[in-house]
């Protein structure tokens, strides 16, 4: 059994910031997530000699904040930019999920560590996975998507309040599906020399990227993101009914004929409909258990968007919290 002062159930941005923060804090952390990679929807996919973010594609800044940490990560050699003259979208070197994978390179991770139930044990919490793993934490952050932590909360021995409850009720996610197509070689596109396009597109599309030209990839992959409207209609079909649907909608873009393979991924919490409007969510006074991700906005976040700016700030906000916490200093 692994005893820590903060157990993060989640190895998205969000918990990987909030670590960094801990730890430099002098905390003993351990990041658990179900996965068999950290970086949650900072997702890179390997396809043969290629690779192709199929999440996140790029970020943006708003705040001075962000502006600080992104600019260590320029001068890191892991991010530059992109595209966007007036607002700069960012790209990871290599894939979206390699920032996380820098950032995380000094944090305890434990993978593929599927969280079955929290138990409270006196002053501190026994977390315990399917397989029967028991971690033990002084306090424990969660930052899964709000609907996958409302459902653990609530199978676990937590008392909840009635606001948390109805706090993470509220906030609903759409999915996302996204086709990735591998590209003959020595086929070219019409998409612009930046390799991404999001406006002027057909029906149902949302977004499609050419890898290549983003420079991530050694061959032409491209990423073809549903609208949540066609995912939702679309998203209980077969793998092969809706590449086929993506791929005859885009036409203009890609001939089939050209393609040498495709695959789809599905992400069932792509976007939040409803956001929190505070950076983070104690689940009530008596635990030491603290909700925190994208989903929840800074209440003077103008975009009312879930992104990766607002889960690096829910995440630092939340290990500033758990500090206080922990050193007995009141929340406010």
């Amino acid at each position: 059994m692994r005893e820590v002062d903060v157990a993060i159930v989640g190895g998205g941005i969000a918990g990987i910031v909030a670590a960094t923060k801990l730890i430099e804090s002098g905390r003993d952390v351990l990041v658990l997530d179900k996965s068999k990679s950290v970086g949650g929807r900072l997702a890179t996919r390997r396809i043969n000699g290629g690779r192709a973010d199929h999440g996140a594609q790029f970020f943006t800044v708003r705040t001075d904040q962000f502006q600080q940490l992104v600019d260590q990560w320029e001068q890191n050699g892991w991010v530059s930019k992109w595209f966007g003259e007036n607002h700069a979208r960012y790209k990871s070197m290599n894939g979206m999920n390699q920032l996380v994978k820098h950032i995380a390179s000094e944090v305890p991770v434990q993978l593929s560590y599927k969280l079955n139930r929290i138990e409270r044990d006196g002053d501190s919490y026994t977390l315990v996975s399917n397989e029967g793993d028991v971690v033990k934490a002084r306090t424990v952050l969660l930052t899964p998507p709000a609907p996958q932590s409302l459902e653990l909360l609530q199978s676990s021995d937590i008392m909840l309040s009635e606001y948390t409850i109805q706090s993470l009720s509220r906030i609903v996610f759409q999915p996302a599906l996204v086709g990735l197509i591998t590209l003959n070689e020595g086929v070219n596109t019409t998409l612009p020399n930046s390799g991404h396009q999001d406006a002027d597109l057909p029906d149902g599309i949302e977004r499609v990227v050419d890898s290549y030209s983003k420079g991530i990839s050694n061959e032409r992959l491209i990423s073809i993101y549903a609208t949540s409207e066609l995912s939702k209609s679309l998203y209980r079909e077969e793998d092969e009914v809706i590449l086929a649907e993506l791929l005859s909608r885009v036409s203009s873009f890609i001939n089939s004929e050209h393609t040498a393979s495709s695959q789809l991924k599905r992400w069932r919490y792509a976007q939040a409909e409803e956001v929190h409007s505070a950076p983070t969510l104690w689940v009530s006074d008596r635990e030491s258990i603290v909700v925190a991700g994208d989903a929840f906005l800074r209440n003077d976040d103008q975009s009312g968007r879930t992104r990766i700016e607002s889960a690096v700030l829910s995440g630092l906000a939340a290990a500033n919290e758990i500090n206080d916490r922990l050193e007995g200093k009141a929340l406010v």
